[in-house]
């Protein structure tokens, strides 16, 4: 009887255990369940969540580096991402208004002939624009139009123009057609002007350094001159060549400016290197414009001449020799006439200057008008021009940077020879 109770009692105290179990195991699963049902809610709900962190960060990044997109977005597209037109070579001189615009003051000549306004002592230099004539019988008032192409008086020295003006007065001829006329046969070209004398040897001692600078053209002979350089006179440089870079727009990158600061620093740096013009055959922004300038258009011109001669005017300032590359053929037909335009305008304003110019195309086995990618030797032909037509192997670097190094005369000193 006592076993039967025991028994009982164990028996009792099992399914005490078992409930509890059970109890515990329905506690479980129903929070089971609610975590399941948790994490299926944050599951549909977390595609939203990543959107708008998403959408944070892109705001956050673009205003925060807006300039930088504004500028890749100019050099490789070549226009304004919000403004994408651009200034056509020839305006009309009157608005919708039938008004005429202007941009600078007058240049007045009075019936002494004398100059008695201008915006600064720089335009002294500069062709005469803007004239206000003003005779005895007449007024007649010049003005340049919005894009100052059209010049009514082409550039001439001050005593012709008093002549010239001096003339008119007694014969009654319209002052401004004779100036046309008269001005346009005795105004320069600036390609066509002789040389006083040839540029001088570049000498180069073992204290002196050579800068390098220019686009992704000159990144891969710049490395070879460097080495040449050094290994055979012991000659330190700096190359500061960075690639997707032109005189184009100062704005992403500005060659003048740069280049005059790294000249103050080192006095020692006697040769400037130049190799550019594949990034800078297009439209760019002037200063005063709404609209980009077009290419090839008389301010363009006259906007990138400015440019190479600051470049130059840099280095005769600090007594730094100039040795500037040509712009080889290119395979795409449109680069390459963009290269024979700019090289004119390189050629012509560092030959102004008794500087060097070195001319590439021949050295690579090609010309303007018959791009090729190879060179002949020993009736072997050599690659000197990847597939992009515009970069060279590395046989067309190291060509390029022999070329460079045949330009340089090292000068040794005396006690380096007594030694």
């Amino acid at each position: 009887m006592k076993y039967k109770k025991t028994l009982s009692k164990n028996r009792q105290q099992i399914d005490l255990f078992e409930n509890g179990l059970h109890e515990q195991s329905r506690k479980h699963n129903a929070k089971t369940k609610v975590s399941e049902a948790a994490i299926t809610q944050k599951e549909s709900l977390s595609p939203k969540y990543v959107f708008i962190m998403l959408l944070i960060t892109a705001i956050a990044l673009i205003a925060i580096y807006h300039k930088s997109v504004l500028i890749y977005w100019q050099q490789t597209y070549h226009h304004d991402l919000f403004n994408s037109g651009s200034m056509t070579q020839k305006m009309d001189l009157d608005d919708s208004d039938g008004r005429v615009e202007e941009y600078s003051k007058d240049v007045v000549i009075d019936q002494n002939n004398v100059i008695s306004s201008i915006d600064d002592e720089s335009h002294l230099n500069q062709p005469v624009k803007n004239v206000l004539v003003i005779s005895p019988s007449e007024m007649v008032n010049i003005k340049k139009d919005k894009k100052r192409q059209k010049i009514h008086v082409q550039p001439i020295s001050i005593k012709q123009e008093n002549t010239k003006l001096s003339k008119t007065r007694f014969d009654g001829t319209p002052v401004t057609e004779q100036i046309d006329t008269e001005a346009k046969d005795e105004a320069p070209k600036i390609q066509n002007i002789p040389l006083i004398h040839e540029p001088l040897p570049i000498v180069l001692t073992q204290n002196d350094k050579v800068l390098f600078v220019g686009d992704s053209l000159m990144q891969g002979v710049a490395p070879y001159v460097k080495k040449m350089l050094f290994k055979q006179y012991k000659i330190e440089s700096v190359n500061l060549s960075k690639q997707s870079t032109g005189l184009a727009y100062p704005k992403a990158f500005n060659w003048p400016k740069t280049i005059n600061d790294i000249l103050i620093a080192d006095p020692s740096i006697k040769l400037l290197v130049v190799f550019l013009g594949p990034n800078d055959p297009w439209d760019f922004p002037v200063k005063g414009y709404a609209k980009y300038v077009k290419f090839k258009s008389e301010l363009w011109e006259e906007q990138y001449r400015l440019r190479i001669a600051t470049i130059l005017n840099s280095a005769s300032e600090h007594n730094v020799q100039v040795l500037w590359l040509a712009a080889p053929c290119m395979r795409k037909p449109q680069l390459n006439l963009g290269m024979v335009y700019l090289n004119t305008l390189y050629q012509s304003e560092v030959e102004k200057r008794q500087q060097h110019f070195l001319t590439t195309n021949q050295l690579l086995g090609c010309t303007y008008e018959t791009f090729n990618s190879f060179i002949e030797s020993n009736k072997d032909k050599i690659k000197v021009r990847v597939d992009d037509g515009i970069h060279f192997t590395p046989i067309g670097q190291k060509i390029l940077a022999k070329a460079i190094m045949d330009k340089i005369i090292f000068k040794q000193f005396e006690d380096d020879d007594s030694d």
